[in-house]
């Protein structure tokens, strides 16, 4: 799966008549721009379009309204394909040819295995795109024949969320054949998680139950979640049933059922699965199940950690390492070939050293298949240092307040941290803080002042000043480059330079100064 182009044609949210054309042979592409210029809306198109796709040719859903008209072109199991949604008739072409019926009559032949969904924000703007389809996988799990057999894969639309952190740890440890795997070793060295400790699940009484149930075995629960929690009734120590109030908000509380299920250890939990389960997609599959079924208040997984006394819960984990595993963790379950995969803000919660390593983490823990791409935004210049210019695509609005898509001039690879955050890329005016900034450019006024002989007594005492000041900070401005230090020199003589407003027109008239200095650089060394 490997999206060429995209061509949101009439308006979804602030992207109207946006064309975005991405390099296909690129495992990974990096949206990169100011908030608001429409980077996760663009996520947003992908997944409307692709999960309308599978509803309607897949599932025999309506669409009650399309919400945009679009062209996309792509590449998937070997075929170029082409869809062109306008005014709610989709027209497709394979290879070149028009080839609707055989789309629409075999369309899983066409679409993208997995569709993984990940937003770092608060908003529920991602959660509600997939409501249909959870739905969907939810009428399926509660058949009262439904079997664990019967979900051996992950869904096609996925989104990942905090609860499945705790789900993918589990998943990856009660296979023993895994824990040679690049994903044990991960955590390990990573997040110095060394072992899994133990498993608390607070049920509670769902708001589906009926009357009559209310009292029964797990609330009158059926199909797969049933067959799960009976499993964990039968492994579980001591299970306890207690009635909490609970304060749903600040007006009004409510008394809930609640059963406690305590798998006490590693050992225990691997009984349970090896019984029962044979492959971790279908215990996720399993585990995920409690939550879909609003019967999980909470599960606490106590893990073994480096330094640390005793047991750590999953709870207790920073914000940062909850991200890096629920990221990387439920990538292992989507990694299949032929996927889309799409992430907000991965990095938002990480330190500087995982940033760095990100696109290493997603090579070695995920290994991703070839044929999948991810397409993910981002603000931190340590994330894509390692990207080429074709992996990169700069968000901007133009003078008509119009959001463009386009490759930089430079790749990022080719660029240090500090000069990727002055380029195009986040354009950022200066490295230093404003303050900083004035203070240099005014000693810098000063001291060409003072080589001129043209010095005041009370600008020759703000010069000491702000000498001292920059020796004690430890600042030199004084580089190996001669002729740059020259260049510093002359422009140091324009008072322009002196107190910056980081204005457009400010930036076009330095611009023009620092090039008429560079002009009489050049002629004096011609003289010598």
């Amino acid at each position: 799966m490997r999206i060429d182009k995209v061509h949101i044609k009439s308006a979804f949210k602030n992207l109207n008549d946006f064309v975005i054309d991405i390099d296909e042979n690129a495992w990974e592409t990096v949206l990169l721009g100011l908030n608001a210029t429409g980077k996760s809306n663009f996520l947003e198109a992908l997944v409307i379009i692709f999960r309308d796709l599978d509803l309607i040719y897949n599932h025999k859903r309506k669409v009650k309204k399309h919400e945009f008209d679009f062209y996309v072109k792509y590449e998937c199991r070997g075929h170029h394909i082409e869809i062109d949604l306008n005014g709610g008739k989709y027209s497709f072409k394979v290879n070149g040819k028009a080839e609707t019926t055989k789309v629409t009559q075999n369309i899983e032949h066409y679409l993208p295995k997995h569709v993984f969904i990940y937003y770092s924000g608060i908003s529920d703007r991602l959660a509600d795109l997939y409501i249909p389809h959870q739905k969907l996988y939810y009428d399926e799990i509660i058949k009262s024949g439904a079997r664990i057999t019967q979900f051996d894969t992950i869904r096609r639309i996925f989104l990942a969320q905090n609860i499945h952190a705790s789900f993918a740890l589990i998943a990856f440890y009660m296979f023993q054949e895994d824990h040679s795997d690049e994903t044990l070793t991960f955590l390990r060295e990573e997040l110095k998680i060394n072992e899994f400790g133990s498993a608390l699940f607070m049920l509670k009484q769902p708001k589906w139950v009926r009357p009559k149930n209310k009292k029964a075995v797990l609330w009158g629960a059926e199909g797969l979640v049933r067959n799960f929690l009976d499993d964990l009734l039968e492994y579980s120590f001591a299970p306890i049933q207690h009635k909490a109030r609970v304060e749903v908000s600040y007006k009004r509380a409510e008394t809930q059922d609640r059963l406690y299920l305590f798998i006490p250890d590693g050992e225990t939990f691997s009984q349970l699965v090896e019984s029962k389960y044979t492959n971790k997609i279908s215990l996720f599959n399993a585990l995920e199940s409690i939550h879909i079924s609003d019967m999980l208040h909470d599960v606490k997984i106590k893990v073994q950690k480096e330094g640390v006394d005793g047991e750590l819960a999953m709870a207790e984990l920073s914000e940062g390492e909850k991200q890096l595993l629920t990221v990387l963790g439920l990538l292992k379950f989507t990694k299949d070939e032929e996927s889309l995969i799409l992430l907000d803000e991965p990095d938002t919660h990480l330190n500087p050293m995982w940033k760095w390593k990100f696109l290493d983490y997603l090579d070695r823990v995920v290994k991703r298949k070839e044929n999948t791409q991810i397409i993910f935004c981002s603000h931190d210049p340590l994330v894509i240092g390692n990207l080429k210019k074709n992996q990169v695509q700069i968000f901007k609005k133009n003078e008509e307040g119009k959001t463009e898509a386009f490759n930089p001039y430079m790749s990022p690879r080719e660029m240090s941290v500090s000069k990727i955050l002055t380029s195009e890329l986040f354009g950022i005016p200066s490295l230093m803080s404003k303050k900083l900034e004035d203070l240099l450019n005014q000693k810098r006024f000063l001291q060409a002042k003072l080589v001129q002989g043209e010095l005041s007594e009370i600008e020759r005492k703000e010069f000491e000043r702000l000498k001292t000041y920059f020796d004690r900070i430890g600042f030199n401005e004084e580089t190996a480059d001669s002729r740059y230090n020259q260049f510093l020199r002359l422009t140091s003589e324009k008072e322009a330079f002196t107190k910056r407003k980081y204005t457009k027109e400010e930036a076009e008239e330095l611009d023009r100064i620092a090039k008429e200095v560079l002009d009489e650089i050049l002629r004096e060394e011609k003289t010598k």
